[in-house]
């Protein structure tokens, strides 16, 4: 019995010690400059991605806007981030594999994306329009509010085009 005692003892200490450390450990916040890896986005320089990136609002889907941490990287062009855990916007990247002519596409007012998962976090590519934008939307993140409102910001500031011509899809601007 008292070994039994001793046994739940140590548990609660256990347990009461390791809660500590986890809310010891520092946590990302909204007002953290938010360090982002480096893509191809050879589109990122073109009048669209200048146009859209100027238009950018400073809450999306009611996530406030973050900075990004990239001193004159230029890579990072095109580049904007809300929320934690981020939903990042890329303006400029390349076509993904997964366009074809015939892919599932999804339409938000008016606007075309190619959805693609991996790991449970979503990224949506813009592709009716003359550059690509990858949207990515974390798992944790439960709203369509993000993905609908820039739908909505493209749809006012991106002229359309066609996806495909000829059965194949149009480059976009950059490539």
């Amino acid at each position: 019995m008292v070994a039994a005692i001793g046994v739940a003892v140590v548990a609660i200490v256990v347990v009461i010690v390791g809660a500590n450390i986890v809310r010891s450990r520092p946590t990302a916040s909204v007002d953290d400059p938010l360090a982002l890896s480096a893509v191809d986005a050879p589109g990122a320089g073109t009048p669209a991605c200048a146009a859209l990136t100027a238009a950018l609002p400073t809450q999306l889907g009611g996530l406030p806007r973050r900075t990004i941490q990239h001193g004159d990287d230029p890579s990072m062009t095109g580049v904007a981030a809300w929320g934690e855990p981020p939903v990042v916007l890329r303006c400029g990247v390349p076509t993904p594999a997964e366009l074809t002519c015939t892919a599932a596409l999804q339409e938000v007012d008016g606007v075309a994306w190619l959805a693609v998962s991996t790991g449970g976090d979503t990224t949506y590519f813009l592709v009716d329009r003359s550059v690509r934008v990858a949207l990515t939307v974390p798992a944790a993140v439960t709203t369509t509010g993000p993905w609908q409102e820039a739908s909505a910001l493209i749809a006012v500031t991106l002229p359309e085009r066609d996806v495909c011509q000829g059965g194949v899809p149009l480059p976009a601007d950059g490539e």
